[in-house]
């Protein structure tokens, strides 16, 4: 399979369905490891996540969050594919978490490398800003 602007967006769309079911399990398959993680918090943040049992427990506590948060369903505000290679590509993706009432709760930014692996498109980086704006949205939820 290539990875052109059609196959990202089949994926993303995938990857947005998949986070809003909960499943743990299977927005991990999306993944392929090692994973690169880079967030902007006040500090940036460089992780490289050696394995899915490393990644799991991270993955449950911003599903907890979202939970907590109500989140019903994210919407891709904008997306900005860049095919790399044939095998590889960068998406740039506005996402909405939106709650039960359809509202925004809140919104971020993210970058997501991709790859064509042997299981198929797989996440392997991801630069975002998702952070600050989880915590603060949790923190005002317990009335923080």
């Amino acid at each position: 399979m290539t990875l052109d602007t059609g196959a990202v967006t089949a994926f993303i769309d995938g990857y947005r369905r998949t986070f809003e079911t909960f499943d743990v399990d299977a927005i991990c398959a999306g993944f392929a490891f090692p994973v690169q993680v880079v967030g902007d918090a006040g500090d940036v943040g460089v992780v490289v996540v050696p394995a899915l049992e490393a990644w799991r427990p991270q993955i449950e506590r911003i599903v907890g969050a979202y939970r907590l948060l109500g989140v019903a369903s994210s919407t891709v505000e904008s997306l900005e594919v860049t095919e790399v290679t044939p095998r590889i590509a960068h998406a740039t993706v506005h996402w909405d978490l939106r709650g039960g009432d359809g509202g925004t709760i809140y919104g971020f930014t993210a970058s997501y490398t991709l790859a064509e692996t042997a299981d198929g498109p797989r996440l392997v980086a991801i630069a975002h800003d998702e952070s600050p704006k989880l915590a603060a949205a949790v923190a005002r939820a317990r009335g923080a």
